[in-house]
């Protein structure tokens, strides 16, 4: 008899103004493995939505997208990505910080955070610039504040989050729009011995009822990109404390002025860029 092919994983991508992104997550979250998007303009106005499922969904599902939306629908080629990406991604060294993976030793000095973070299913391992201008950023504020009530906003992989935790040894909120990227966080937190200090949800942006118990925050970290700061804007400065500390990352440094000015009319003060390549982190202030 021969053996039976496995089931592949199938892929639903389409690209939709920014508006529509709730209401078809909403649509078929309860039905996939994930649901990750990403800006598919500079401008933020059109984004990429890939939904992956464990089986081929019924046709009444696809039915309810929006018809004047294209969509690609197909069997996802699978291949061992976390393998493949693992063996080029070496050590980050970011201040005090020293993030790698599991085929890498971690920093032999005591005095150094070491961050387990394998490749896996959520966005952020240290590498990228967005990720390393808010260790640095995270770095500096160390060596002059304390916080005592600190949220990750988009947390991806966890790594902010746990630098947090690592560092200041303090509590801290971690949320994300997308499942997989709070389970992995969850499991990176166990990997590193911080899941005690570290507590994943699942949020679309503020809107949690977690999330809006434990506010205000001293210390808001929001790794995510230029357009969705913007609209996020008002939320983010009404749940930090009086006399908290905001850093910002996801923009391009042309994207730059646009952020920093729908937080400077909420009455928050530039305190430090940092600039990475293409890259802008912002830090900001009461």
């Amino acid at each position: 008899m021969s053996k039976q092919p496995e089931c592949p994983l199938w892929q639903l991508t389409l690209t939709l103004p920014f508006e529509q992104v709730e209401n078809i997550t909403d649509i078929f979250e309860e039905h996939a493995l994930t649901v990750s998007m990403e800006e598919a303009v500079s401008d933020g106005s059109l984004w990429r939505l890939d939904i992956l499922f464990s089986e081929e969904p019924p046709s009444a599902l696809l039915d309810q997208l929006p018809s004047e939306h294209s969509f690609e629908f197909a069997p996802l080629v699978q291949k061992d990505w976390v393998s493949e990406s693992q063996k080029m991604l070496p050590p980050v060294d970011a201040g005090r910080f020293y993030i790698h993976g599991s085929h890498d030793a971690p920093h032999p000095a005591r005095s150094r955070y070491n961050l387990l973070i394998d490749a896996g299913a959520a966005f952020g391992t240290g590498l990228h610039e967005t990720t390393y201008g808010c260790l640095v950023a995270l770095d500096n504020l160390r060596k002059s504040r304390d916080f005592r009530n600190p949220l990750d906003l988009g947390c991806g992989s966890g790594v902010l989050a746990l630098a947090i935790a690592k560092a200041w040894k303090t509590p801290v909120i971690a949320s994300d729009i997308d499942v997989a990227a709070v389970n992995v966080t969850r499991a990176n937190a166990e990997r590193n011995r911080l899941a005690p200090l570290v507590t994943a949800v699942h949020a679309a942006g503020l809107n949690s009822r977690i999330l809006n118990s434990r506010a205000p925050y001293d210390l808001i970290v929001a790794n995510i990109l230029a357009w969705p700061l913007v609209k996020m804007a008002p939320g983010i400065c009404d749940a930090l404390s009086s006399n908290g500390v905001l850093v910002l990352s996801g923009l391009l440094g042309s994207q730059d002025v646009m952020v920093r000015s729908a937080y400077l009319q909420q009455g928050l003060r530039l305190k430090r860029r940092y600039s990475i390549g293409s890259w802008t982190a912002l830090v900001l202030g009461r």
